[in-house]
Order: C-alpha cells, then structure tokens, then sequence
C-alpha cells in the first residue's frame, strides 16, 4: 500500500532505515602556532611600552641608582648622553654671614661655604637667598645661577666635586632694617 497523507505518524517512524551511527573522536587540536604568535605580539607590545617609558622618563631613571649602570652600559651603544647626578638635599652650607658692604651704601655682602656631601659629583644648584622679618613673613628672596656665584677658579666649571669647601661671595642690595632673619637654600638646576 502507499502511504497516504492520513496515515499515522508513529507507523511513519517504523519505516525508518537504521543506518549505523559513525562516530569517531578525536582529540582537539591545540592552536600552539595562534598561541606563540599572540604570545609574540604581547611580549613585543610591552618590549615598546617599556621602551617608551624609558625614553620619556629618561633622565629621571637615568639618575636613580638602581637603573643607572644599565644606562650607563647601552648609552654608549645607542649614542645618548647620561645626565649628571642630582640631589641637592646632599649640598650643605655653613659659615653663612650677611653683613655691610665695605665699599657700597645700600648694600650687602653674603659669604658662606658650601659643601658637596654626596660621593659624587653633581651640579651647582641654584642658591636662593631669602630675607624675612621678625615675624618671618617674606621681605626680599633672591635666587643665583652658578655664573652669578661662582668665580676665580671655579669660573665656568659646572660640576660641583664632592666633599670639598667651596666659598662663595654674593653681592646684593640691602633689603632693609626689618629684614632680621635671612636663609640660603638649594634646588635643583634642572
């Protein structure tokens, strides 16, 4: 008989021809080659970061001594400069008198010595003069390039050597009667 369209759905089933399953399992490939290659790119992407950090923060980690010997290794290599060392809590003064100018009305004459206590040699910093009342409230403050502190034989030299007494001499208007107290600080001249 042919099976017409009212027949039964559950004899259709019956009529169904059992063909073995085939089923094979294999086990699932490992993508090592997208692996390495992702891995690849990674460690490139932080190669440059890295990079990049160094050449913008330079003369900051240039300066540091945990990263310096590495600098001071590849400069030569690459063609580049190592920045002097900085540290300007290492300068010291001592000695400072502020007193009339010998030969000049309205003016002073600044002495003090100064002292590189690092092992190293660093920069001349930058020399601010300042002069305060009794209430030490800001009269006058003056701040010095080394040119305009150095001289004699220390004329035009930049690097300050270590451990040794330097004296400088600085002349300056007179701020006034009220100016009582005065202090000389350091910074950086970078």
């Amino acid at each position: 008989s042919t099976p017409t369209a009212h027949q039964n759905p559950a004899t259709n089933l019956f009529d169904l021809s059992d063909d073995p399953l085939q089923l094979q399992w294999q086990a699932p490939s490992k993508p090592w080659g997208r692996w390495l290659g992702w891995g690849m790119l990674n460690l490139l992407a932080a190669g440059a970061l890295v990079t990049q950090y160094s050449i913008y923060h330079f003369d900051e980690l240039a300066r540091q001594d945990q990263y310096r010997p590495w600098f001071e290794s590849i400069c030569p290599q690459l063609g580049c400069n190592l920045p002097p060392k900085v540290d300007v809590e290492l300068i010291k003064s001592s000695n400072l008198v502020v007193r009339s100018h010998p030969e000049f009305a309205g003016a002073l004459v600044v002495d003090a010595i100064l002292y590189n206590r690092a092992s190293f040699p660093q920069p001349f910093p930058l020399l601010e003069l300042r002069f305060s009342d009794m209430n030490n409230k800001l009269l006058a403050n003056r701040r010095f390039k080394p040119g305009e502190y150095l001289s004699g034989e220390l004329a035009g030299r930049t690097e300050m050597p270590p451990q040794t007494p330097i004296h400088i001499s600085l002349d300056i208007l007179d701020p006034g009667q009220e100016a009582v107290n005065y202090s000389l600080t350091f910074q950086s001249p970078e």
